[in-house]
């Protein structure tokens, strides 16, 4: 079975319809499950990045607040031969509300969700250690949401 097959088949598991070049779309609630199936069952054991994109409401589209969380992982050369190849994936994740940690399925999110926490105000559920990686623990909020006041007034460094 080739790569992208083996993607589409896994992705109609999750009601998703296409696999689109910078990755599906998957539901909160399926992301854990989702996660593993690509580790355990297609062999994507490294984890690459997690990065968290904040968006602000728009009233035009009618969009809410909300982040969109991408993700990256690798499987590595196979036994049979085949090249390393990465996938990516996503998660739109309303403001107020959690997603879960994949800390657990790969070691090598664990800090880059504790970034992505402390720079865009994500908050991933059963993380083992959800704190502050980058900015002082007095810091005021996230610097990197779109609604964040360039202005903010921290000593020492403004």
């Amino acid at each position: 079975m080739s790569f992208s097959e083996e993607l589409t088949q896994l992705a109609g598991r999750f009601g998703i319809e296409e696999v689109p070049e910078d990755g599906p779309v998957v539901e909160t609630k399926d992301v854990l499950e989702f996660a593993r199936a690509l580790k355990e069952e297609l062999g994507f054991y490294v984890f690459l990045y997690c990065a968290a994109t904040h968006y602000p409401p728009d009233e035009k589209e009618d969009l809410p607040d909300r982040t969109l969380v991408a993700y990256r992982v690798r499987r590595l050369r196979t036994a049979d031969g085949r090249p390393t190849e990465t996938f990516p994936f996503r998660v739109w994740v309303p403001t107020g509300q959690t997603t879960p940690s994949l800390a657990g399925i790969w070691a090598g999110a664990d800090w880059q969700e504790r970034e992505q926490y402390d720079l865009v105000g994500t908050v991933f559920d059963g993380h083992p250690d959800l704190r502050r990686l980058m900015m002082p623990e007095d810091w005021p909020g996230h610097p990197l949401r779109r609604e964040y006041a360039i202005e903010t007034q921290h000593y020492p460094w403004r």
